[in-house]
């Protein structure tokens, strides 16, 4: 089966949607946020112990209001080895209210100053067909949290995420290399192969 297009992506986070826009025409797809189709709406509140379950949810209740459509939700979020207990599915919720990347990518650089610097983000994809299928996929970037912010192609975490092996952040590489190593990305690919 191949997935209908344009996809449409179930998020009131515009920085989120945006990424996963580029993600998908990264692999030659179009996707389009739904607030192109739709006023916007409320999600409901997300959980606190499954990504899958949180883009489950996301991803359904969309399909509820827009059922002819191809409707992809993401769930997110970042696992430090400093704080093991802590983040992850809860990484927004618990990193808080910022005004702008600069002051969030800080509170990340205190949290592993002197500490294990190891950062794994993941992503979680679920699609909901028009037939209203499901197929989920998940995409995990690896690497280490930089020394401070460095570069200017990206914002947020890419500033200061470095890949395992590398030594420039996300956002010092061109797309062509950075892309390919994005949580959202490997998320993207996989749930492509699975439909």
């Amino acid at each position: 089966m191949k997935i209908g297009q344009p996809v449409i992506i179930a998020s009131n986070n515009l920085a989120k949607t945006n990424e996963l826009i580029t993600y998908f025409q990264s692999v030659g797809m179009q996707a389009i946020s739904y607030q192109k189709l739709l006023s916007p709406v409320t999600f409901p509140a997300e959980g606190t112990q499954s990504y899958l379950l949180n883009a489950r949810t996301k991803a359904h209740f969309l399909a509820d209001y827009l059922p002819d459509e191809w409707i992809v939700a993401d769930d997110s979020g970042m696992k430090l080895t400093a704080l093991s207990e802590k983040l992850g599915v809860m990484t927004a919720r618990q990193l808080g209210s910022f005004k702008d990347d600069h002051e969030l990518n800080n509170k990340i650089l205190s949290l592993v100053a002197g500490k294990d610097r190891t950062v794994k983000m993941i992503s979680q994809l679920v699609l909901v067909t028009p037939d209203n299928r499901e197929f989920d996929a998940s995409g995990i970037f690896r690497g280490t949290i930089a020394m401070n912010e460095r570069g200017a192609n990206g914002s947020s975490f890419d500033l200061i995420l470095v890949p395992r092996g590398m030594d420039q952040t996300l956002a010092q590489l061109p797309d062509k290399i950075k892309l390919p190593l994005l949580h959202r990305t490997n998320a993207i690919k996989q749930l492509i192969n699975k439909v």
